[in-house]
C-alpha cells in the first residue's frame, strides 16, 4: 500500500518542460479569438448578446454583467471587447492566470446570456482555460516569462505535469463519452454508417455545395466508421501511451502496440478527423480548439526535441 501510495505521489508530483501546455494556451486562445472576430465581422455581437429589441438574448437570471452593464448592446461589445482583450493577453502570456479566468469569467456570462449560442466546444475550453490558470503554462513564450528574465527573477521552464495528465484524460473522456452519444442509426452498421454523408450535405454545416459527396459516399461511409472506433476507443490510448513509455519493459501487449505505433495510429485519426471537418464544414471553433489540445498527447522529450529544431531554426 505504501508503495502504491509513493509512486502516486511521485506521478503527480513530475515536472516536465513547459511546452505542451505553452502551446495549448495559445492554441486554445487563438481558436476563440478567431471566434469572437468572426462575431464581430459578421456583426452579430448585438444581435446575440443584448435583449430586445436590439438582439435576442433571454437570460434567466441577474448575473454580474447584468448587474452592472445592462442588458444593451453597449454592454455586449463591452463584455466582448474585454473578452477579446484577455484572449490576446492569454496568446501573448501577459498576466496569463488573470487573462485566462476573465475569459472564462465572460464566456460563462454571455454564455448565460445566450445559451442557445453556447456549445459544447465552449464548456470545454472553459476547463481548459481554469486548469492552464491553475498551471505554468506562461513559463515559456509568454511576456509574463520575458518580464521576469529582465528583472533578473527567471521563471523555471521546468513546470508541474498535473495540468497536463487533466487535460489529456479530459481529451479522452470527451471522445469517449462522444461516441456513447452517438446512439442514432446513421452511426452504426444497422444504419450503413451515413452520418458523414448527412452532416456533408446538411446546408447548415456543409462548406460546399453537397453535389461533391455522392463521388466519395464509400469514403464516408468507412470515414464515419472509423470515427466511432477512434471515439469508442479512446480509452485504450491510455494503454498505448504507458506502453510507449515504458517500452524497456518486458510484455507481448506492449511489444506490439509499440510495434504497431498505436499510440500514432490514434492520433492521426484524430488530427485527420479534425482537419478534416475544419476543410469540409462550418462548425466554429470545434476543430481548431480539439487540436490545440492534442500536444498534452505528447511526451515531454518529443516535444522539446520539436521545439529545439524550432529554436535553431
Amino acid at each position: 500500500m505504501k508503495r502504491a501510495w509513493l509512486a502516486w505521489v511521485e506521478l503527480w508530483d513530475r515536472r516536465e518542460p513547459a511546452y505542451a501546455l505553452a502551446i495549448v494556451r495559445i492554441g486554445v486562445a487563438l481558436a476563440l479569438l478567431h471566434d469572437y472576430l468572426t462575431v464581430w465581422r459578421l456583426d452579430l455581437i448585438a444581435p446575440l448578446w443584448s435583449t430586445a429589441p436590439d438582439g435576442c438574448a433571454t437570460p434567466s437570471w441577474g448575473g454580474w454583467s447584468v448587474s452592472w452593464l445592462g442588458t444593451g448592446p453597449d454592454a455586449a461589445y463591452t463584455l466582448w471587447l474585454a473578452a477579446v482583450s484577455a484572449m490576446i493577453a492569454v496568446v501573448t502570456g501577459t498576466l496569463t492566470r488573470v487573462a485566462c479566468v476573465v475569459v472564462v469569467l465572460i464566456s460563462a456570462q454571455l454564455a448565460h446570456l445566450a445559451p442557445d449560442a453556447d456549445r459544447g466546444i465552449d464548456e470545454l475550453l472553459r476547463v481548459v482555460l481554469l486548469v492552464l490558470a491553475l498551471s505554468r503554462s506562461h513559463a515559456v513564450w509568454s511576456v509574463d516569462a520575458w518580464l521576469l528574465r529582465k528583472l533578473g527573477r527567471p521563471m523555471a521552464t521546468d513546470i508541474p505535469a498535473w495540468p497536463r495528465y487533466l487535460l489529456f484524460a479530459q481529451l479522452i473522456w470527451v471522445y469517449f463519452s462522444g461516441g456513447h452519444n452517438k446512439s442514432g442509426l446513421e452511426w452504426s452498421f444497422s444504419g450503413g454508417f451515413t452520418a458523414l454523408a448527412n452532416a456533408l450535405t446538411d446546408p447548415h454545416f456543409a462548406r460546399f455545395d453537397p453535389g461533391w459527396v455522392a463521388s466519395v459516399y464509400p469514403l464516408t461511409r468507412v470515414a464515419t466508421a472509423l470515427t466511432m472506433v477512434f471515439e469508442l476507443g479512446a480509452p485504450l490510448m491510455l494503454a498505448f501511451t504507458y506502453y510507449a513509455a515504458t517500452r524497456d519493459r518486458p510484455g507481448r501487449i506492449r511489444r506490439w502496440c509499440n510495434r504497431l505505433r498505436l499510440r500514432w495510429i490514434w492520433i492521426a485519426l484524430g488530427v485527420s478527423f479534425h482537419l478534416g471537418i475544419a476543410i469540409t464544414m462550418r462548425l466554429g471553433p470545434f476543430p481548431w480548439g480539439m487540436l490545440a489540445l492534442y500536444p498534452v498527447l505528447l511526451f515531454p522529450d518529443e516535444l522539446t526535441a520539436v521545439s529545439g529544431r524550432w529554436c535553431a531554426a
